[in-house]
């Protein structure tokens, strides 16, 4: 069996506990901005969307680890032995959170916004939890004096065993700040609104691709490429269609709009016409 992907344990769990905290209260004050009314009902939204995620996240990390749960399957329910694979949290999250927000009267896309200024928090908060659980760590160097002293610590691996690595934890925080910083940029200028999410998880998935190439944790490979990295360019690109579907959409409703509008305005500039009850 592969060590967990993201282990779990007293340090991750207060971590990532604060990150969805604060993500959620973010979506409340999106919310309050957008309905004063709906803070309770986008913040129902978002509860289905972590505890979905919770159990999807738990099932994807069993498919992967199929061959030592089915030896050990009374180990499937106990979380905090270890085995989270974020990828299943968006697979069953999001489905989970749309469900929500159609039986909560909760427009989609405008949670979807807020959800963008939320999940940078849980990017960065799960790579925060991973510097002090000895997850998903980067490589080991020869010696802490050959590097930067920003790029590298003496950092244990999964089996808590210390050495010279690259600081892929911290590396990864700033990704997920960074992340933070483009959907603030993005929320204050109002660009691409009802798109943010997906735009953001599109970045998601090509950051943590190029972060996999100096992850040293043990994982599955498939064509010797760590498999999660063949789901972070999964995620990539099913966010760039789900992104350019909507904003063909988009774009289409908005030309149909203007070409009805001009129509009316020529009609009304043409004036009335001929009366035919008088003609003959």
């Amino acid at each position: 069996m592969y060590p967990v992907v993201f282990e779990t344990g007293p340090i991750l769990i207060s971590v990532l506990s604060g990150a969805i905290l604060l993500a959620l209260g973010v979506i409340a004050w999106q919310a309050h901005r957008h309905d004063g009314a709906a803070a309770i009902r986008w913040l129902d939204v978002g509860l289905a969307a972590v505890l979905a995620g919770v159990v999807g996240a738990r099932l994807l990390y069993v498919a992967l680890e199929w061959d030592h749960f089915a030896q050990h399957t009374g180990a499937i329910v106990r979380l905090r032995t270890g085995g989270m694979a974020w990828h299943g949290a968006l697979i069953t999250g999001l489905p989970a959170a749309w469900i929500t927000a159609r039986l909560r009267g909760v427009a989609w896309r405008p949670w979807t916004d807020a959800a963008a200024l939320g999940w940078p928090l849980g990017v960065a908060g799960a790579w925060l939890a991973c510097r002090g659980a000895g997850c998903a760590y980067g490589y080991e160097v020869r010696s802490l004096a050959d590097w930067p002293a920003w790029m590298v610590e003496e950092l244990p691996d999964v089996y808590d065993l210390p050495a010279p690595r690259l600081d892929l934890q911290a590396g990864g925080t700033v990704f997920g700040l960074g992340l933070l910083a483009v959907a603030l940029v993005m929320t204050w200028r109002g660009w691409l609104p009802g798109l943010r999410l997906w735009a953001i998880l599109a970045l998601t998935g090509l950051g943590m691709a190029l972060l996999g190439f100096f992850r040293a944790d043990p994982a599955h490979t498939v064509y010797n490429r760590r498999i999660d990295q063949i789901l972070d360019l999964a995620l990539l690109m099913a966010s760039t269609l789900i992104g350019s579907t909507l904003w063909l959409r988009d774009r289409r409703a908005a030309a149909k709009t203007r070409q009805t509008r001009k129509d009316e305005r020529h009609e009304r500039d043409a004036g009335p016409g001929p009366d035919r009850s008088q003609a003959g």
